[in-house]
C-alpha cells in the first residue's frame, strides 16, 4: 500500500454540512490508507464537538496560521467605525502575511506530497507561494463559484474536485478550455453509521416537520417559517410543529419574524446540535430551502434516517440526490406558497411516501464513503506521483 504525506487546510470548523463531511473524510482516508495527515487552519477550533473530535484522532496533526484570528475578529465590534475599522484591516492583514510565510518557513508544507485547499480555495493566497501539488475542493455550487469569481484561481491547483455530476456539466459548458481540469467526486457518506446512530437518539413525542440547517441568508429559512404558517393556517391549525434545528447569523431575525405569525407557538429553534439524526428520524419530512447548495449532505442524512425530503431545486445538488424528484419532492426555490402545497400534500398522505422513501435509501449506495474514499485516495496518489 503507498503511502503519501497530505496537508488538508480549512479555514475554520462550524457545525456545518462541510466540516462533518471533512472529518468524515479524514477519518476514512486514515483507515484504509497508511497517510500522514497534517490539518491546517486559519483560526483555532472553537467548537467543542471538533476539540473532542481532534482529541480521540491524535495521528492527525493540527496546526493553526492565525491563532490570534479570533481576537482580531472581536476587535471589530469596537473598531467598526472609520478610520479604527481600516486600521484593524491593515494590521490584521499584515498579521496574516507574516504568518503565512512562517507556516512556510516552518517547514509544515516542505514534505508534503500533496495540499488539500478543502473549501473553495479558502487558502488561495498561501497557496500561490508553495511548490506543491494542490488539489482544491468545491463545496459550493456553480453559481457561488461564479459569483466569488473562483474561476480565476483555477490555475493555481493541478486539479479541482466538485461534488456533483451538475456542476461538472454546467462548469464543463461554461468553461471548456479548463474542462479537463475538474473531477467530480461525491462527498462520503457512512449512512449506514448514521442509520444506527439515528435509532439510539431520541426524538420528539409529538407529530412535527424539521429543516436542519446553518441559519443564513442562503439557507432561506424564511421560506420555510412562511410556508409552514400558510400550511398551518390552511389546514385548520392543526397540532403539528415545525422544528429549526441550527444555529447562525440569521437567528435573532428568523426567531423575530416566527414570533409575528399566528403559528408561532408550533415553531421550536433548538440551537446547534452537533449530531441531529434524532430529530430527522422522528420527523413526518425534513425541508431544505436554500438558494444555493454544493450537494446537500442533509437530504443524504436525512434519507439514511428514512424520513422523507422536501427540497428547492436550487442548483446544484438537491434534485440529483432526489433523483429528479422521484426520491423526494422538489420545489421551486423562494416559493412558499408552492412549499406550501407540499407541506399539505405530505400531511394528508396524498403522495407515494413510502415509494420515495424506499428510492432515496436504495440511492445512498452512489454516495457510500467506501467507494468516495477510494476515489479520493486514487486522485491524490495521481495527482502527488504523476511525472
Amino acid at each position: 500500500m503507498q503511502s503519501f504525506k497530505v496537508c488538508f487546510c480549512i479555514p475554520n470548523m462550524v457545525i456545518g454540512g462541510v466540516e462533518s463531511v471533512f472529518i468524515q473524510t479524514l477519518d476514512d482516508i486514515s483507515k484504509k490508507q497508511n497517510a500522514d495527515i497534517t490539518v491546517v487552519m486559519h483560526t483555532p477550533l472553537q467548537e467543542q464537538f471538533f476539540i473532542d473530535w481532534f482529541n480521540k484522532h491524535p495521528h492527525i496533526k493540527l496546526y493553526t496560521i492565525y491563532p490570534m484570528g479570533p481576537k482580531f475578529e472581536k476587535l471589530h465590534k469596537y473598531m467598526h467605525f472609520f478610520p479604527l475599522s481600516n486600521i484593524r484591516k491593515i494590521i490584521y492583514s499584515i498579521y496574516k502575511k507574516l504568518k503565512n510565510h512562517a507556516a512556510i518557513h516552518s517547514g509544515l508544507f516542505s514534505n508534503c506530497d500533496i495540499i488539500i485547499d478543502y473549501k473553495n480555495c479558502a487558502f488561495f493566497k498561501l497557496m500561490k507561494l508553495l511548490p506543491n501539488k494542490k488539489i482544491t475542493w468545491i463545496h459550493g455550487s456553480i453559481n457561488y463559484f461564479n459569483e466569488n469569481n473562483l474561476i480565476e484561481r483555477i490555475n493555481t491547483y493541478d486539479k479541482i474536485v466538485c461534488i456533483t455530476k451538475s456542476f461538472l456539466n454546467d462548469f464543463a459548458a461554461q468553461y471548456p478550455k479548463y474542462k479537463n481540469k475538474i473531477i467530480q467526486i461525491y462527498n462520503p457518506i457512512n449512512y449506514k453509521a448514521i442509520k444506527e446512530t439515528a435509532k439510539k437518539l431520541s426524538s420528539l413525542p409529538e407529530k412535527y416537520f424539521c429543516t436542519v440547517s446553518r441559519l443564513d441568508s442562503d439557507k432561506d429559512i424564511n421560506t420555510i417559517i412562511k410556508a409552514f404558517n400558510i400550511f398551518w393556517q390552511s389546514e385548520n391549525k392543526p397540532e403539528v410543529k415545525l422544528i429549526i434545528v441550527g444555529n447562525g447569523g440569521q437567528a435573532e431575525e428568523l426567531k423575530k419574524y416566527a414570533a409575528t405569525l399566528d403559528c408561532h407557538d408550533n415553531i421550536i429553534f433548538t440551537g446547534s446540535v452537533p449530531v441531529p439524526f434524532g430529530y430527522m428520524r422522528g420527523a413526518i419530512a425534513h425541508i431544505l430551502s436554500s438558494k444555493n447548495e454544493g450537494l446537500g449532505m442533509v437530504l443524504l442524512e436525512s434519507a439514511a434516517c428514512e424520513t422523507l425530503n422536501i427540497a428547492s431545486d436550487c442548483k446544484n445538488g438537491p434534485a440529483e440526490i432526489l433523483m429528479n424528484g422521484e426520491a423526494g419532492l422538489l420545489f421551486t426555490p423562494g416559493d412558499a406558497n408552492q412549499l406550501a402545497n407540499l407541506i399539505q400534500q405530505v400531511w394528508n398522505n396524498d403522495i407515494p411516501r413510502e415509494t420515495m422513501i424506499k428510492k432515496a435509501t436504495e440511492n445512498l449506495k452512489n454516495f457510500s464513503s467506501d467507494k468516495t474514499t477510494s476515489e479520493i485516495i486514487d486522485l491524490i496518489l495521481n495527482i502527488a506521483y504523476q511525472k
